[in-house]
């Protein structure tokens, strides 16, 4: 076959061929590999001997920068500082001076408007399984153009989504608590779901009760007004969840909901809802279809329309603790 060994300034010319899927979406890396920052995509590079890379054995975040503020900044940290803990993971920075690395990336990226992603990996070294045998934890932020629910085309929000019954394995115990990099089965979620014509598949534990989605917190609203959302026994305590039940509480003074109610939820319980909805950071996409069922009216419902309302306000212009300033260069 003849391979060609390449040379440094081959892989890393102006603008090289292989970094153009992607190029014009990342602004800015952090990585404490290098200990700064690069805006070129063609430098956003991870050492192949990371055990992020060879082991998933890593964890991660992602949040919104609306208007030049970080949208439920702190609660994304306590959660990346608290996976880390779960699974013994030594950040490599304490939590303030690793936030502060993550505004600035933001700053220096000059973004007002897009995402960002915090990985914390094990670290490099070998390509071992064991995690004694690296080099020590490493940290990279990575400032994104577009936030996660531009990924959801328009229409999907406006007229709603459909979901089917995932049997792919669920993760289970603590494994569904961390928000790791081994998202294998999240994965397959999607690809089932594609395969089956659906935009989204939805877990049930081992109890028969109702979890979430590959990316997404799944709530629904009964036929008598009540907003419920599973226990976090065998799920991720979403940011997007969290927050929606604490905007929940103005249609409850308004009337519109009778009581926001973390319990048990059965999939009769689910077919028989009045509105199914996906929760993420900052958005919300009604279910109108669920594994072959209409849900509803067949269209968005009230709750979700207004709390996709709610969440483009407080994104926009909420309280001081869900919206973080970010100083730019």
């Amino acid at each position: 076959m003849g391979l060609k060994v390449l040379s440094r300034d081959e892989i890393f010319a102006e603008a090289p061929k292989w970094r153009e899927p992607g190029a014009g979406s990342y602004l800015a890396m952090y990585s404490s590999v290098f200990g700064g920052v690069v805006t070129d995509p063609a430098l956003m590079m991870i050492p192949v001997d990371d055990h992020i890379i060879n082991r998933g054995d890593a964890i991660f975040e992602y949040f919104p920068v609306v208007g030049g503020h970080a949208y439920c900044f702190d609660a994304h940290m306590t959660r990346l500082k608290k996976s880390a803990e779960i699974i013994s993971l030594a950040l490599p920075f304490d939590i303030d001076t690793l936030s502060q690395i993550v505004l600035e990336t933001v700053g220096i990226s000059g973004a007002r408007d897009g995402g960002v992603r915090i990985f914390v990996s094990r670290g490099m070294g070998d390509f071992a399984c064991n995690p004694m045998t690296t080099k020590g934890s490493l940290l990279y932020v990575v400032v994104l153009k577009t936030t996660v629910w531009e990924n959801f085309p328009a229409l999907m929000m406006k007229e709603g989504a459909s979901a089917i019954t995932s049997h792919v394995p669920l993760k289970l115990g603590f494994f569904a608590q961390v928000k790791s990099t081994n998202y294998l089965l999240n994965a397959m979620v999607d690809l089932e779901a594609h395969r089956n014509n659906a935009d989204f598949g939805i877990w049930f534990d081992q109890d028969g009760y109702l979890s979430e989605s590959s990316t997404d917190n799944v709530a629904i609203v009964s036929q008598e007004g009540l907003f419920k959302y599973p226990t976090f026994a065998h799920m991720l305590r979403g940011t997007g969840l969290v927050r929606a039940t604490q905007l929940a509480t103005e249609l409850i003074a308004g009337g519109e909901l009778k009581g926001i109610c973390q319990t048990n939820i059965t999939q009769y319980d689910v077919y028989e809802s009045a509105e199914i909805m996906m929760l993420t950071s900052g958005s919300v996409v009604p279910i109108i279809r669920y594994d072959g069922r209409t849900v509803g009216s067949g269209k968005p419902g009230p709750i979700a329309r207004r709390l996709l309302a709610l969440f483009e306000k407080d994104v926009a212009e909420g309280p001081a603790e869900v919206r973080t300033p970010v100083n730019y260069r």
